[in-house]
């Protein structure tokens, strides 16, 4: 599908707020859904508990470049502790021990595994959670901020560095497990590189008016580090994850992976 269909898809979308709005309250029921099937929840900027809201502070983005300088963070290493709570809310998403392995691979690729953090995760099923981890380089001045997809069941750490053939070229850093699950949901976690201000899933072939047809947002620069809703959902054959950065489509990946299969997408 050219850049055209897919920004009059938009439009159509945009120009329907009633049945936009219809569609994006069943969407969002039907993520809530499946992550609490998969006994997790998430919530980007808010926390409901005994003591009423928690309002998460506030974050920054990756600076607005592109290349290697898309990677660059104006506070340093983005991300929580491994096991961070707020407020009483387990914020990281993660248990430690969950990313043993990943600061093992850090260590080994001469990063600061004491320093890795947690910019998304997500439970799939019970063999391991899905995340998308960062971790400053040694003995650099100022230290690269580098990235990592860890999945579950103990798949191999691949650390990725913002330079040629690694992060530079890439608008996103996206990880997704698909199950073989009845309904085959698939499950993806991610962080946009600066330049990037609006990443959505839509399923181009869907029937005009249906749930799959209205685009959902996955993430809107502002006040986080950059980090992807988690998604959990159906999939076919024509859905697709769109980036966009300054008014334009960057880049469209399919996600149409098979049943038991995970990739890193970039």
């Amino acid at each position: 599908m050219g850049y055209s269909q897919l920004q009059r898809r938009r439009a159509a979308a945009d120009h329907d707020p009633v049945s936009s709005r219809h569609a994006s309250v069943m969407a969002l029921l039907a993520l809530v859904a499946c992550l609490a099937a998969a006994g997790y929840a998430v919530f980007r900027h808010m926390h409901r508990n005994a003591d009423g809201m928690i309002d998460f502070p506030d974050r920054s983005p990756a600076a607005d470049a592109t290349g290697a300088a898309g990677w660059i963070w104006p506070d340093g290493v983005p991300g929580w502790k491994p096991g961070q709570t707020f407020k009483g809310y387990p914020v990281s998403g993660v248990q430690p021990v969950e990313v043993a392995a990943a600061q093992l691979a850090a260590a080994r690729a001469m990063l600061d595994a004491d320093g890795v953090r947690v910019l998304v995760a997500i439970h799939p099923s019970r063999k391991g959670v899905l995340a998308i981890l960062a971790a400053p380089t040694l003995e650099e001045t100022p230290a690269e901020t580098c990235l990592a997809a860890l999945f579950p069941a103990s798949a191999p750490v691949v650390w990725r560095c913002p330079g040629p053939h690694q992060l530079s070229h890439a608008h996103v850093l996206a990880a997704a497990v698909r199950l073989k699950t009845p309904g085959h949901p698939l499950y993806l976690v991610g962080v946009a590189r600066g330049d990037v201000d609006h990443v959505e899933v839509v399923d181009t072939a869907a029937a005009p008016g249906s749930v799959a047809a209205v685009p959902t947002t996955l993430y809107e620069r502002g006040r986080t580090w950059g980090e992807l809703a988690p998604l959990a959902r159906s999939v076919s054959a024509s859905t697709w994850l769109l980036v966009y950065g300054h008014g334009r489509l960057l880049e469209s990946v399919p996600l149409d992976i098979p049943p038991g299969q995970q990739r890193v997408l970039r």
